[in-house]
């Protein structure tokens, strides 16, 4: 199941499910402790005797409006004589509260009364135990809380002159463990019981009832955030003050403004690409907190697969979404992620697996320090790629001052590491856990990513009047780059492993899997364009790994077991796989919009975000349906790089690489 169009300021982040019901709330750190954990908040309707709850079939369009983080959903009600309205959702830049706000498009009977009715079912801080949910007759609201996290849900018709007048009708507060369901139930009467109060595990619903002189006016759900009752409702006092109609106007005008502030230029690149370009942007800055964090998805229903969830910060994902958006001119955004790398540094040097969103150490499967497992429970492409990173978001931005510091409490000791955490034979990385986060060994997209990482640091340490660094991490990544065509490359093939896996008894012995992460090779400058080595990989990976059957796209690597539906089913194409074969063909080809290679590649990924702009990790190769997580924001944050550098070429004669082999 997908997650679609989230809205987010820094610290609050909700997004919704297929039938546009709110499934995901985060709060008071962006991906840290959902509140909902992947439950629906229901959402029905009651008109003429009839009552429906939502569902996906019920939604015609959903996207966001164009150029701001504005959700839109579009839903139709056959069931209820053509009723139509549009449910519209923000989240305020200042204040922590969503607004999800209703305004009727077609009404079947404009003298009847219709009810809506909206279903909260909060599991406060990551559980439903504990739980307390009750209504507040002087605010006309009700109120979930547990410990420090308080939640008021409200209602407001807009009135004329900005004004705003109380929309809750009916309420009713209950329990939803054992053989009760929950008080949803209660709604599908058409009225509530009015209960005030419950405790343990527990839901709400409220109603707003719609009547003939008031199906002209909108009216706005919202859900405050806050440490205290007090705090909700003085929040509230503020929002009606303010109104959601000015709310939405200041948020709109905002996103629109940071959107078009640094647009691409060419006119050749198609204006929906450029649409799922803007989106893409939308969509990292949704994921990232007011710290820098950036995680990397936030779907509770990947829960079912691991008991666990994306809701961390990779640092490798980390490097790549920040680079992205340091080739859309946001560097001052991008500055937040890497100021943080400090803070990250383990003693010895590397950093971890991932990060909670607030960095503390996060969950992992990594072995280290027994019988055939790495030294460090890393993988060190991570460390890499943030060094790398860094260094081409400074080439660009110049910002000493801010870069400096990293430069001397991450840089430095994370490069001394990686000079240091070699094979003193072959000059390559030592065993480590690769990019998958599947097979130790050394991998040659992680010796690659060395390479630039150790180039950046010399590069670094030479500008920042430290020869001898800089000529100790020169001649080190000289080294590697030695160590990666001397040992990890196929004679016999003429292409290059994906790397050399670690065996039981601390043996290493190579592995010919056709790998996508071999575009490594080229993105951080371990061999030129033109070299036939290169060519013959990339040629062998794209006949490897393109995806027999109806769906096509490039798979991570042949025969990948995760998320296939059988033995009998090709691998499972990836995003991400397939915009970096589409940026060698952008790299290779005279005129890249004018390439065949090029523009197919593109439109492929551009089909798979569909209408909402939310692009998978990965997809069925038979049905097209997304796997795994959606929106993964590591496959928008590779879109937004991919057509940056398109951007770039289009304006480039001529192309970087225009001759004969």
């Amino acid at each position: 199941m997908s997650r679609f169009l989230p809205v987010a300021n820094g610290r609050l982040f909700v997004s919704f499910d297929e039938s546009h019901l709110l499934s995901e709330l985060t709060w008071p750190y962006i991906g840290l402790e959902n509140h909902a954990g992947g439950n629906c908040f229901r959402l029905g309707v009651s008109f003429a005797g009839r009552f429906v709850w939502v569902n996906a079939s019920h939604v015609r369009k959903r996207r966001y409006r164009p150029g701001v983080m504005v959700a839109e959903a579009f839903l139709l009600f056959p069931e209820l004589g053509g009723l139509e309205c549009v449910v519209t959702d923000w989240v305020d830049l200042d204040i922590d509260v969503h607004f999800r706000r209703i305004e009727l498009v077609n009404s079947p009977n404009p003298s009847g009364t219709m009810t809506f009715f909206f279903h909260q079912n909060f599991s406060i801080s990551h559980q439903d135990i504990g739980d307390t949910a009750m209504y507040l007759p002087a605010e006309k609201a009700l109120l979930h809380y547990k410990d420090q996290r308080y939640f008021l849900v409200g209602a407001l018709f807009e009135c004329p002159a900005r004004s705003v007048e109380n929309a809750m009708f009916e309420y009713a507060c209950g329990s939803r463990h054992g053989n009760r369901e929950g008080t949803w139930r209660d709604a599908e009467d058409g009225s509530l019981g009015g209960n005030p109060i419950a405790q343990g595990t527990v839901d709400s619903v409220f109603s707003v009832a719609i009547s003939s002189e008031k199906q002209d006016r909108p009216f706005s759900v919202l859900t405050i955030c806050g440490t205290s009752q007090s705090e909700v409702i003085s929040t509230y006092s503020k929002l009606k003050r303010k109104t959601p109609d000015r709310s939405l106007s200041q948020t709109s005008g905002f996103w629109k403004l940071w959107i078009e502030s640094h647009p691409l230029t060419s006119p050749a690149i198609p204006p929906e690409w450029m649409r799922l370009y803007e989106t893409s942007l939308l969509l990292i800055r949704t994921h990232m907190g007011e710290s820098g964090a950036i995680v990397a998805a936030i779907d509770s229903v990947s829960l079912n697969y691991s008991r666990d969830t994306y809701s961390y910060l990779w640092p490798r994902d980390g490097a790549l979404i920040a680079h992205a958006l340091d080739k859309a001119g946001l560097g001052d955004l991008s500055r937040r992620f890497y100021e943080l790398l400090p803070a990250l540094i383990c003693d010895e040097g590397f950093l971890a697996h991932k990060y909670h969103p607030n960095l503390s150490i996060g969950s992992s499967w990594h072995p280290s320090g027994v019988e055939g497992a790495p030294a460090y429970p890393i993988q060190e492409d991570e460390t890499a790629l943030c060094i790398w990173a860094l260094w081409e978001h400074f080439r660009k931005y110049r910002d000493l001052d801010s870069i400096r510091p990293v430069f001397q409490d991450f840089v430095l000791p994370a490069a001394r590491f990686m000079a240091k955490f070699r094979d003193p034979k072959t000059g390559l990385p030592l065993p480590s856990y690769d990019l998958w986060e599947e097979r130790a060994g050394v991998s040659t997209h992680t010796a690659a990513t060395v390479y630039g990482g150790l180039k950046a640091a010399a590069s670094f340490s030479a500008g920042f009047g430290n020869p001898s660094e800089a000529r100790y991490f020169e001649q080190a990544a000289s080294e590697v780059r030695a160590g990666i065509l001397s040992h990890l490359f196929n004679e016999a093939t003429g292409c290059f492993y994906r790397g050399m896996i670690l065996g039981r008894n601390g043996e290493s012995f190579p592995d010919p899997t056709p790998d996508a992460s071999l575009y490594a090779l080229f993105e951080y400058s371990v061999l030129p364009l033109q070299d036939i080595r290169l060519i013959r990989t990339m040629d062998w990976l794209f006949q490897s790994l393109w995806t027999p059957g109806p769906i096509g796209g490039v798979a991570r690597y042949s025969n990948d077991h995760y998320y296939r539906s059988g033995e009998h089913q090709p691998s499972n194409p990836w995003v991400i796989s397939t915009l970096w074969m589409a940026r060698w063909f952008m790299r290779t080809t005279p005129s890249p919009l004018e390439s065949p290679q090029v523009m197919s590649l593109l439109s492929w990924v551009f089909e798979r975000a569909g209408g909402s702009g939310m692009l998978p990790e990965q997809v069925d190769p038979v049905t097209g349906d997304r796997l795994s997580v959606s929106p993964l924001v590591w496959s928008h944050a590779e879109w937004v790089m991919t057509l940056a550098d398109l951007d770039a070429l289009a304006q480039v004669e001529p192309h970087p690489w225009s001759g004969d082999l």
